[in-house]
């Protein structure tokens, strides 16, 4: 199940499980955090520096076959 692997594999990179929502990874690294969003195969990504983001996106590209579809726009039919 990709859902697992991804947590897995997101814990083993520094993000931490939100106490409040299990599909909601938290990564901090001094003042910076990123905030990752897994919903069945659909991942919400930000970062508080493009830079960030950037190492986060290729990480993750490393290990899963992923489509970076840029600039967030509509999740879940809500438009963003």
């Amino acid at each position: 199940m990709l859902g697992s692997r991804m947590a897995s594999y997101l814990l083993s990179i520094g993000f931490v499980e939100a106490k409040s929502d299990t599909s909601l990874f938290v990564y901090q690294r001094g003042l910076d955090t990123a905030y990752l969003l897994l919903y069945v195969d659909d991942i919400v990504l930000t970062a508080s520096l493009t830079d960030l983001l950037r190492q986060i996106i290729s990480a993750l590209q490393r290990e899963f076959a992923l489509k970076d579809l840029g600039e967030l726009h509509h999740f879940l039919s809500m438009h963003v």
